[in-house]
Parts: structure tokens; C-alpha cells; sequence
């Protein structure tokens, strides 16, 4: 089965097609990148890191801060399950002054197949 491509670009007349994997990836990043209440028609859809402070990210219970990705993970992208959140510093990059990385693993099924997924997302 195919699935859409983000960002969908529209080219020759076709929209780019990704496989299963990299479907789940751009829903995830989209997911974290999006902030909760922003999109109109899914108002619980996104990520609430957004509504916290800077300060905040490097103070606050990171156990709390892990289940709100994975339950905001888990709310919105249902084709994965088992899934795990996890945290990473961005070292030496200029271009993430945030220095922040979220790592994300589960399972997903592919043709009645148990695959795993594991994805590291920039946040900054």
C-alpha cells in the first residue's frame, strides 16, 4: 500500500508517495511540530510542548513532559502502538538552539507483519 508524502507536492500531476515507515515519520514529526488547538477541524490535535516556556523544558518533571508526547503520539497516529519516548541532546548544532531531540519507538503492522519504528525528532 502507498501512503502520501509530506510536505504533499503536487508534481506531474501526482502527489509523491512514501512507504509505511516513512508515512508514520511525517505524521509523527507533523504531530510534535504542531501546536495543540491550532488546527480548527481537530482541536486535540498536536503536541502541548509548545505551551510550555523554554525554561520550563530543562526544569520540569521530564517524565511528564514524555508522557505528553507519547499520549499526543498516541491520540493521533494510530497506526503505531507499543510506543516509547525518549529524550537526546543536540550537540554542537547552531541551527537547534534548543538542543533538543525526541526519540520516539513502537511497532507497527505492514501486510499482517510486526515491524518496529524508531525515529529521532528535532524540536527547536
Amino acid at each position: 500500500m502507498e501512503y502520501l508524502s509530506l510536505p504533499l507536492v503536487l508534481r506531474e500531476g501526482y502527489l509523491s508517495r512514501a512507504a509505511l515507515d516513512e508515512s508514520i515519520r511525517y505524521s509523527i514529526g507533523l504531530i510534535l511540530s504542531t501546536r495543540v488547538g491550532s488546527i480548527p477541524f481537530d482541536p486535540g490535535y498536536g503536541c502541548e510542548i509548545w505551551d510550555k516556556e523554554y525554561s520550563d523544558l530543562y526544569t520540569a518533571n521530564k517524565s511528564d513532559i514524555r508522557a505528553g508526547l507519547r499520549n499526543a503520539i498516541d491520540r493521533s497516529q494510530k497506526m503505531l502502538y507499543n510506543v516509547s519516548v525518549s529524550f537526546a541532546n543536540v550537540e554542537g548544532s547552531n541551527s537547534h538552539p534548543i538542543g533538543l531531540a525526541i526519540k520516539v519507538s513502537g511497532s507497527y503492522r505492514d501486510n499482517d507483519e510486526e515491524k518496529k519504528f524508531e525515529g529521532t525528532f528535532v524540536i527547536g
